[in-house]
């Protein structure tokens, strides 16, 4: 919710991982969707597998280990043709076979920015798939860690057998690491986040084309970059509605946008493999949010709906949107059917739904006693008590709204 901080886990975003730290030659980095091997130039994006020229593929490493910076025309050619004097169009030539390999286009660049007469930059994020794990993670986490992947462990070997396949184990190791990812993800805690960032960096590298994986991760990339400061000067603290993050200008700073474009990579790619599933969308709608395209957002999360109509996580961003872009008066149905959305999926989800829904009818009581009605406010006030008898906003609300009506 855009004024009042209600709901911090569906528009939300632990040290930002601004580029690759000593990248060997042995190294495979990840590039958006793709991954590229600069011993052999090979670049991957599930099925799709391109081999690049070594300089190609050089000029993409050399890119690669500065994301989000400039690198100089100068440097580049001094990299590639060492002692060599090169005319422009050489490096112009080799920028564009690296973008035609990326897909890129050079009037609306995803991943190559050409900034004249200085050079070229690489505008989403590069990480060394050796140095994926979670840095500074605390101890009890550490050990939740420790402890999930002796579980995987020992379910592989019950029930495969040590004579699987490679591919077939990792196959199998991905859903419990993702499913333990969710519940990370799902604590909105800096620290949960990121172990839940490493985890889903574990999957894709093992299986690129895992559209949970690669949802989820653009789901935190996107939390990361909103809800928490991504540099020592930032000092806004926690934000934890995406109206507020865009307004503080937050969303705005090269750090997340880089973090947030990588997650419209993601997301768009997850919903290319799995276009009958709701959820790849919403992380799509989620990012597009981020990066202010909130019409194609709208239209985004109206996909998901047409897939999952009780997808309540989707229906608060809907009314998330609505109110951020001033139509309130659409937003409070979209609200009112997510509560109705939660109780009908509490029982497989209340570890999730538990700590927001009475938060929602809160919202919802609020809502219509802005509007003037009363009678509505404090039936919604009485219904949440009903569930959560302590709840301190249903508790406040309605004693304010009692002492107005006397």
């Amino acid at each position: 919710m855009a004024a009042g901080g209600i709901f911090p886990p569906f528009f939300l975003t632990f040290n930002d991982f601004n580029g690759l730290n000593d990248v060997s030659a042995q190294d495979q980095i990840r590039i958006g969707p793709w991954m590229l091997d600069p011993a052999s130039g090979e670049l991957i994006k599930g099925d799709a597998q391109i081999r690049l020229a070594p300089k190609t593929a050089s000029l993409l490493a050399l890119l690669a280990a500065k994301p989000g910076e400039v690198v100089a025309r100068e440097e580049i050619e001094t990299a590639l043709w060492p002692g060599v004097t090169v005319g422009e169009d050489s490096l112009a030539r080799l920028v564009s076979k690296l973008r035609k390999a990326l897909g890129d286009d050079p009037k609306a660049p995803r991943f190559i920015e050409t900034l004249p007469k200085r050079g070229y930059r690489l505008v989403v994020e590069a990480i060394a798939v050796a140095d994926m794990s979670a840095p500074s993670l605390s101890a009890r986490t550490k050990i939740a860690l420790i402890l999930g992947t002796m579980i995987v462990a020992m379910f592989l070997l019950l029930t495969f057998g040590r004579q699987q396949s490679e591919r077939t184990a990792q196959a199998v190791v991905a859903n419990p690491l993702i499913a333990r990812a969710d519940d990370f993800y799902f604590q909105y805690t800096r620290e949960d986040n990121e172990a839940a960032i490493a985890l889903y960096e574990r999957v894709i590298a093992a299986t690129p084309d895992d559209p949970n994986a690669l949802a989820g991760l653009a789901n935190a990339l996107v939390q990361r970059s909103m809800r928490w400061p991504v540099s020592p000067d930032d000092a806004r603290g926690e934000i934890t509605t995406l109206g507020a993050a865009r307004a503080s200008g937050r969303l705005d700073e090269p750090a997340a946008k880089r973090q947030v474009d990588r997650a419209l990579l993601l997301a768009a790619e997850a919903v290319r493999l799995a276009p009958a599933d709701a959820a790849p969308r919403k992380a799509l709608g989620l990012a597009e949010s981020a990066a202010g395209r909130f019409d194609a957002a709208l239209e985004t999360y109206d996909a998901a709906l047409a897939l999952d109509p009780n997808a309540w996580g989707v229906l608060i961003n809907v009314a998330d949107i609505l109110e951020i872009t001033g139509r309130n008066a659409k937003a409070l149905p979209y609200f009112e059917r997510a509560y109705e959305a939660m109780s009908s999926a509490y029982e497989k989800e209340a570890a999730r739904i538990r700590p927001w829904q009475a938060r929602l009818g809160v919202v919802i009581a609020e809502r219509h006693g802005a509007a003037g009605d009363n009678a509505r406010a404090e039936q919604w006030y009485r219904d949440v008590l009903a569930l959560a008898p302590l709840d301190r906003g249903a508790t406040q609300g309605l004693a304010a709204l009692l002492r107005t009506s006397g």
